[in-house]
């Protein structure tokens, strides 16, 4: 075995508790961004409204909006990167048709449509829709494109597993002080293309990443980004703890921006940047803090996933108990999160020692959970 290979093999065996971490942190922010949703004046027919608005909530969405799921695809890429290195295509493709594929085809039938279901008769108490269930994946949606990029580069699994070793270019690259941000152009390039599209209507279509050919695009790019640059191993944590100061000053800088613009009219190619550099300073700050073992996140990288695929329902039935109440909006906010949360961890202990349901909430084996 040459060194580079026993390099390679000893450093993935260690597994990168920043990276749970992150994965926990931006699951729950979409929770709480999901919520926010009920709280501004501007909440689309797919959200049930508090009785009194709260749009101060909007600045947090937008804060969040430009890399709330383009740092989940790519934190996938590189979770798929590392189950890469230790199975086979076929062995990997079936591990990710069990923990990704059965979740998202049971929670179409049931958590998704659910949430519409609730939807719906919220409005029709208003008088304004019909009650409807339909099969519905929702919240739930990423998880399709998530195994549609995984599908894809297994289908390349050779010609992947030469970018996907340590490249002395990249390498290199990543060791200059600001080589890291050649990273950001496929991802820039995607958002200029954007604004010559006839489809093109403006930032909100950018941040609009469900069902548009556009998050597909992004997501491909962003799962990719994560394959690649993980696999330069030390060099890109270096990298990463090296820029992130930086990377927190564009961002700032670039938000700031959309904000004195009212987040209208903002090219595709700058809301692009400011993902990217969030993304790498969230990426970074973790890298330096968040990289260490610990019983909490032993539980909570367990927790989340199931807490993410049911916490939406929850949130329906809560807002149609509670939304009418006449308290201060900012209070109601935390306290049906912190409802939203607590239920869906109850619910998480009721499944998780139940092997028939494990696999329904991506759950692995117990006897291979650790």
């Amino acid at each position: 075995m040459n060194e580079n290979k026993k390099e390679s093999l000893t450093y993935y065996k260690d597994r990168r508790h920043d990276i749970d971490s992150l994965r926990v942190i931006a699951m729950f922010l979409l929770i709480a961004y999901h919520l926010a949703w009920s709280f501004v004046s501007w909440s689309p027919y797919w959200f049930i409204p508090n009785i009194k608005s709260f749009d101060y909530l909007g600045f947090f969405m937008e804060l969040i909006n430009t890399w709330r799921i383009p740092i989940l695809f790519l934190i996938s890429g590189i979770a798929f990167r590392y189950s890469f290195e230790n199975r086979k295509p076929k062995a990997l493709l079936i591990e990710r048709l069990k923990v990704i594929g059965i979740p998202y085809i049971f929670g179409i039938f049931t958590f998704g449509s659910v949430s519409l279901l609730l939807v719906s008769y919220f409005w029709n108490t208003k008088g304004e829709s019909e009650i409807f269930w339909i099969p519905e994946d929702g919240h739930l949606w990423f998880l399709f494109n998530i195994l549609l990029y995984s599908f894809i580069y297994l289908l390349f699994a050779r010609k992947i597993s030469l970018f996907s070793k340590k490249n002395r270019f990249i390498s290199n690259l990543l060791k200059n002080r600001f080589g890291i941000f050649l990273f950001a152009l496929p991802i820039v390039l995607e958002g200029y293309l954007l604004e010559s599209l006839p489809i093109w209507y403006g930032y909100n279509f950018y941040i609009t990443y469900m069902d548009t050919l556009h998050g597909l695009i992004l997501g491909f790019l962003w799962f990719g980004i994560g394959i690649i640059l993980v696999s330069q191993e030390k060099d890109f944590w270096t990298a990463l703890k090296n820029n992130w100061r930086f990377n927190l000053i564009l961002g700032m800088i670039l938000y700031i921006n959309r904000l004195l613009n009212e987040f209208q009219d903002i090219h595709g190619a700058l809301v692009a940047f400011e993902s990217f550099n969030f993304i790498f300073f969230l990426l970074g700050l973790s890298a330096i803090y968040l990289n260490k073992s610990s019983s909490q996140l032993d539980y909570y990288k367990q927790a989340i996933f199931p807490v993410y695929i049911v916490h939406l329902p929850i949130q329906h039935v809560l807002m149609i108990w509670l939304g009418g109440w006449a308290i201060n909006p900012i209070i109601k906010y935390f306290l049906i999160l912190f409802l939203i949360c607590f239920i869906s961890l109850t619910f998480y202990h009721s499944i998780k020692n139940f092997k028939i349901l494990r696999p329904l909430f991506g759950l692995r084996n117990l006897a291979k959970n650790k």
